[in-house]
């Protein structure tokens, strides 16, 4: 499973209470960060997933991709900032911020599972988009509340849709 699991699904494949579950994997993790073991045990978006600790991720990832990771561009960062920032967002006011066409970084950030659809905004009809769990999951985030604040030289939020 390449995905996190959460406590319901883990209580029931081990017939246990699932505060049982949530309690004992909160006592393994802190088990795991405080023994110095190479790997931690992380809450993040709606489960829970082993990471490699960061001072031993480049061997692990030399071991297994053998230094053929797919890296985003620069303009599907920037694309992804304004979606994991303002969402959920249409596609014209991601476009509008950066100032540049997105469509294939849109097409290219849904293909990788890192944004999807989320319905349609109700004055425009355009898509609306937002990051998914994947997202959350590759940052090593729980939630969208543990994004760094947006640096103070960036627009203001009501100043960017005076411009939309």
């Amino acid at each position: 499973v390449d995905s996190p699991v959460d406590e319901q699904t883990l209580a029931s494949a081990l017939d246990q209470p699932a505060e049982r579950i949530e309690a004992a994997l909160r006592v393994l993790s802190a088990e795991y960060t405080e023994s110095g073991r190479g790997i931690d045990l992380r809450r993040v978006g709606e489960g829970w997933r082993f990471y490699t600790k960061d001072r031993y991720a480049p061997y692990v990832e030399r071991l297994l991709l053998d230094g053929q990771r797919a890296k985003l561009t620069r303009a599907a960062l920037e694309t992804l900032a304004v979606i994991a920032y303002r969402q959920p967002v249409t596609r014209a006011r991601v476009a509008a911020v950066r100032g540049v066409n997105v469509d294939g970084v849109i097409r290219t950030l849904v293909a990788r599972g890192l944004i999807e659809e989320t319905g349609a905004d109700p004055d425009t009809g355009g898509i609306l988009y937002r990051t998914t769990e994947l997202f959350l999951e590759r940052l090593g985030l729980s939630s969208l509340r543990d994004l760094p604040p947006i640096a103070p030289l960036l627009p203001e939020v009501d100043a960017i849709d005076d411009v939309v």
